[in-house]
């Protein structure tokens, strides 16, 4: 009974990618949409070209559309149901992650799945014993809880970065100042000339005003909702203020940088004090109980050697 379950959802699973993946079988548009068409006064949005998250044709043309329609379906319904998606929303712009959150929920829901049917199916084949059904839930708990774990540590672990590199772009950016050029061209200048996530980031943002027609000045003001930086907030209210009512900049750079700076030191002193903290429990459990085996078995052997027969 356990094999014809399994073995009848991957078959339906397996159709349902082959039929929404070809044009008979893909949804159609709404009718909002076919309607909003027929007005000539209604401006649509054009569509975002979609980017590449994958190296394989067969991920982006067969299982992409699926996994993405599906992540829709579900944040809908997470949403009627009250639970807030924005921190996973900020996750993924923080990592620079290119599908979206439709994708992702689309994602952890394949997880759940692959992790439900993996021991059945691997049983079923011989290839691992049989496993009763709450390791079976327990695994697809694991397979849908493991995509936020990993989306988590790559987001701190990037903001991380570019806290770091936010210093060193404040003083960039008060050096290219200080040094006679403009608000606007100082922005270019610090971009190009650092390396990490949040150059990149500001080299995107500066490419995209560019192709809007905006100032830098508000291409930067969109960096601490992009990056999911808010410390990068005082910084582009700092240099808007200077491209847009031209107030003295230079100062107010270089106070900032040595504020970011002093911030970041204050950063890794909590670290280090934390990181002691966490190292008493491998002292305790581990170091001290094979320091005292060492220390008492000699004196043990030999009193068993003077109190023996």
């Amino acid at each position: 009974m356990t094999e014809v379950l399994v073995y009848g959802g991957l078959l339906g699973a397996g159709a349902l990618l082959l039929l929404t993946a070809q044009p008979v079988g893909a949804p159609r548009p709404s009718l909002r949409r076919r309607l909003d068409a027929l007005r000539p006064e209604t401006t649509l949005e054009s569509p975002r070209l979609r980017e590449r998250v994958s190296r394989s044709r067969l991920f982006e043309d067969a299982l992409r559309p699926t996994l993405e329609s599906v992540g829709e379906r579900a944040a809908r319904f997470l949403g009627r149901l009250g639970m807030d998606l924005r921190a996973t929303e900020e996750r993924l712009r923080a990592v620079g992650d290119r599908g979206g959150l439709p994708l992702f929920l689309g994602q952890k829901l394949a997880g759940g799945l692959i992790g439900l049917a993996f021991l059945p199916v691997a049983a079923s084949f011989g290839i691992a014993p049989p496993t009763p059904v709450w390791v079976w839930i327990a695994a697809a708990a694991g397979g849908f809880a493991l995509p936020d774990a990993m989306l988590k540590s790559r987001a701190e672990a990037r903001r991380r970065r570019m806290r770091e590199n936010l210093v060193h772009f404040a003083e960039l950016l008060a050096l290219a100042v200080s040094a006679g050029l403009g608000v606007e061209g100082a922005l270019e200048q610090a971009a190009s000339a650092g390396q990490g996530p949040l150059f990149d980031e500001v080299r995107r943002l500066l490419r995209e005003a560019r192709m809007q027609g905006e100032p830098s000045s508000g291409a930067l003001a969109r960096l601490p909702a992009e990056a999911g930086l808010p410390e990068a907030d005082p910084l582009a209210q700092t240099v808007r203020a200077g491209a847009s009512q031209g107030a003295p900049v230079t100062q107010a750079l270089r106070a900032l940088g040595r504020s970011l700076r002093e911030r970041r030191r204050l950063e890794l002193v909590e670290a280090g004090e934390r990181a002691q903290v966490r190292m008493l429990l491998p002292i305790g459990l581990l170091i001290l109980p094979a320091f005292f085996v060492l220390l008492l078995y000699p004196a043990a052997v030999q009193l068993l050697r003077l109190t023996g027969p």
